[in-house]
């Protein structure tokens, strides 16, 4: 009898079981399907608009006097006078006398030189006085007919006293001349850079006396690389030059020439720019300034932001249906922000310039910004 129970009880229990079960599987409700929105990159977009654009090439340099003269001593002695303006920044104008070296002996050889002009113009004076007596000489006893000779008419020694007055005369000369060399005289308006020597300094020929520049000419040498410079005209171009620092001071530079080789170090062109130099505020040799030389206008091309590369001669380009693709471009020049192309874009296309963790072709994103400028979109659109 209890075990019957039991096993009725059991059997009750299980198929008390299953019924709920099966309740519970009826009373359960179906979740309707769910679209959850699909995540869309947020990316911003500028638009590439095609110009006639100006290459504009930057440039530093430091200007630097077009003419530099270091003085050197073209005769011996001892220095006796400097002018007040010969020390370091002094200024001085064509013909001043910047330094004397004592002229005494220099005196004394020119007129001791003039001593031998003379003696050799007297000695001229005589022979040219004996040939013509010779010649008369021969015409009254020399045989009729006969030519006379050249030592008879005393020819070879009017031909040497003739030479001895040349030689002289150009000792006179050197003298005149080294007696002019024992003052140093500016040969242009300029500044003393350097002063070699001093009063009482004794000189040999040789010795450095002053190193000075001429001020009326600067010029500024401009390293460029060598591929810019097939954007922009040399000759005559008129540039500006402006200073680093608080005042900003700018000055009018013409380009005169570029140095016709490259350099060694770092494969750039230098092209050399003039200033006037007379100027009221004229820089300074040793003015550290900057420049941006205009190139030539260059038509069809497109200016785009470095962020909008994938790679170095790909862009990235968002389609009307907010796909992006990668896409070759020809770069014609790269700027600091920029990079000026002039083929594979076509004007008015959106360029992408987020930068975006993994590029796929023809994934989709949502625009928020373009040109700067924020778009109204649904949260579910791309």
């Amino acid at each position: 009898m209890k075990r019957s129970f039991r096993i009725f009880a059991a059997v009750a229990i299980l198929l008390g079981g299953i019924a709920l079960c099966v309740l519970l599987a009826k009373l359960k409700k179906t979740p309707l399907p769910a679209n959850p929105p699909r995540p869309f990159q947020e990316v911003e977009t500028v638009t590439a608009r095609k110009a006639d654009l100006r290459v504009e090439i930057p440039a530093q340099g430091t200007i630097e006097p077009a003419t530099v003269t270091r003085a050197a001593a073209e005769v011996e002695g001892a220095v006796i006078a400097v002018s007040p303006e010969f020390e370091a920044g002094g200024n001085f104008k064509t013909g001043d006398v910047l330094l004397e070296i004592d002229p005494a002996d220099y005196k004394a050889a020119l007129a001791q030189a003039e001593v031998v002009l003379a003696d050799a113009r007297l000695l001229l004076a005589q022979e040219e006085m004996k040939s013509e007596q010779a010649g008369r000489d021969w015409e009254r006893i020399g045989t009729p007919g006969r030519r006379a000779s050249d030592l008879v008419l005393r020819v070879p020694q009017l031909a040497a006293a003739r030479a001895r007055v040349e030689a002289s005369q150009a000792a006179v000369d050197k003298a005149q001349r080294d007696l002019e060399r024992t003052k140093l005289r500016a040969p242009y308006d300029g500044r003393v850079r350097h002063k070699l020597v001093d009063l009482g300094s004794h000189v040999a020929p040789g010795v450095g006396l002053a190193e000075f520049y001429a001020t009326d000419v600067l010029e500024v040498r401009l390293p460029v690389p060598r591929q810019d410079a097939a954007f922009f005209d040399l000759a005559g171009q008129e540039i500006v030059l402006r200073e680093s620092g608080a005042e900003r001071r700018a000055w009018k530079a013409v380009v005169d020439r570029s140095e016709g080789e490259i350099r060694r170090e770092d494969r750039s062109i230098v092209v050399v720019a003039r200033i006037d130099g007379r100027m009221p505020d004229a820089p300074l040799p040793g003015q550290f300034v900057h420049a941006v030389i205009a190139g030539r206008v260059i038509p069809g091309l497109v200016r785009v932001p470095r962020r909008a590369f994938a790679k170095s001669d790909r862009v990235l380009v968002v389609s009307e249906g907010h796909m992006v693709s990668t896409r070759e471009v020809k770069v014609l020049r790269t700027e600091k922000n920029d990079v000026l192309v002039s083929g594979g874009i076509e004007d008015g296309e959106q360029l992408c310039v987020t930068a975006l963790t993994a590029v796929i072709e023809g994934m989709e994103v949502k625009v928020v910004s373009r040109d700067g400028k924020p778009l109204n979109e649904s949260p579910d659109a791309p």
